[in-house]
């Protein structure tokens, strides 16, 4: 196999990883809410962009099965986004913002979605529906006890309906 044709064998999260939750906006992070912070998490897990990442991701998954190495700095970094997306569920627990019983299952919850359909990505591109396009944001919704649109900037259901985003009497 040429070099061309190879993955890298140190994958990072920088480099490679999904929209990084260091924020989960980058450097200035530290400085917004946890809402603030996976809102941009969620504009920075689709798209065009990100499909590509999801596309070099699942390559990467693939590969690891077959390179010792590359299956280490996989699980590595998998880990690394994992954690710091339960860290940010965490703070916003802490702080009041979000209710969920386990940060880490909730985590863990949000992105099986984003891989499922970082893997539609790679089978369909065209015409996905809106409750496909954004299920990943609304299972953080749902898990962490937000109203529809609180983590797309368009919390609609925060002024007419309960934590679901549900109008009063639609349920």
């Amino acid at each position: 196999m040429s070099s061309q044709n190879r993955l890298p064998t140190t994958i990072t999260a920088t480099d490679y990883g999904p929209a990084g939750v260091d924020g989960p906006a980058g450097a200035e992070g530290g400085a917004s809410t946890p809402t603030v912070r996976l809102e941009r998490f969620f504009a920075r897990t689709s798209g065009e962009a990100y499909d590509a990442i999801s596309r070099l991701w699942i390559n990467a998954r693939h590969l690891s099965r077959y390179r010792p190495l590359l299956r280490d700095r996989v699980a590595e970094q998998e880990a690394a986004w994992r954690g710091r997306l339960e860290g940010v569920i965490r703070e916003g627990v802490g702080r009041g913002e979000f209710r969920t019983e386990d940060p880490y299952v909730t985590a863990i919850q949000i992105l099986v979605v984003l891989d499922g359909l970082g893997v539609h990505a790679n089978t369909e591109h065209r015409d996905r529906p809106e409750a496909v396009t954004r299920m990943a944001v609304t299972t953080a919704e749902r898990e962490l006890g937000l109203p529809r649109g609180a983590l797309t900037g368009d919390a609609t259901g925060a002024l007419t309906g309960d934590a679901t985003g549900e109008a009063a009497g639609d349920a």
